[in-house]
């Protein structure tokens, strides 16, 4: 079994879905569900841990776009266990904000 055999199909934690299928409106967020599923499979983060924080953020703000709060939530797990500094984050957030419109996202 899987991580993806894990997702939930009803309740808050459920990911978007269009007949049957996970349903993503941009790339980047085809990413994060990627990213977030190689992680766990790898055992760098627990399913469980990270779905517990996925819910926590939906409550937070239940206006918040469902992939958003998914983001979020991954961010969460990863400072949680050491792998990723909040203020490093930031910096990466904001120097990408300052470039010019039409970028390559993926390099800095």
């Amino acid at each position: 079994m899987t991580t993806v055999d894990l997702l939930d199909v009803a309740g808050s934690a459920a990911p978007p879905r269009t007949n049957g299928e996970l349903a993503f409106d941009a790339p980047w967020q085809q990413r994060a569900f990627g990213l977030t599923m190689a992680l766990a499979d790898s055992g760098v983060i627990t399913w469980e841990s990270f779905r517990r924080q996925l819910i926590s953020r939906i409550a937070e703000d239940e206006s918040r776009p469902y992939w958003q709060s998914w983001t979020c939530a991954l961010e969460d797990v990863l400072a949680s266990t050491g792998l990723l500094v909040g203020a490093d984050i930031e910096a990466h957030e904001e120097l990408l904000a300052r470039r010019e419109a039409g970028h390559d996202h993926r390099r800095a």
